[in-house]
């Protein structure tokens, strides 16, 4: 699953613990500031229960717990298709 962390001052980096109501559901198997995005982001390993977009978590980052929540699973589209225009994006079209 993927989430957005409300990072502050520091970014998951990964094996950070990942929570739910208090008991530990998971872990960041990776993460990262997405510049692209503007985002903290990490890439988690969690049970199925907790795969529903929106989702709230809370991950330990250098001792602090920091609220995320689950957001699609890829929140950049380096293809342009949400913008949907192939003209200004002319990389994403299919040749």
């Amino acid at each position: 699953m993927t989430l957005e962390v409300d990072a502050v001052d520091a970014d998951a980096s990964g094996f950070e613990p990942v929570w739910h109501k208090g008991r530990r559901v998971g872990f960041v198997a990776s993460a990262g500031y997405g510049y692209t995005i503007g985002k903290s982001v990490a890439l988690t390993l969690l049970g199925d229960e907790f795969a529903g977009e929106g989702t709230a978590l809370w991950v330990h980052i250098v001792g602090v717990e920091r609220p995320a929540r689950i957001i699609p699973a890829s929140p950049y589209d380096p293809e342009g298709r949400r913008c949907g225009n192939e003209e200004f994006w002319p990389w994403s079209m299919t040749l």
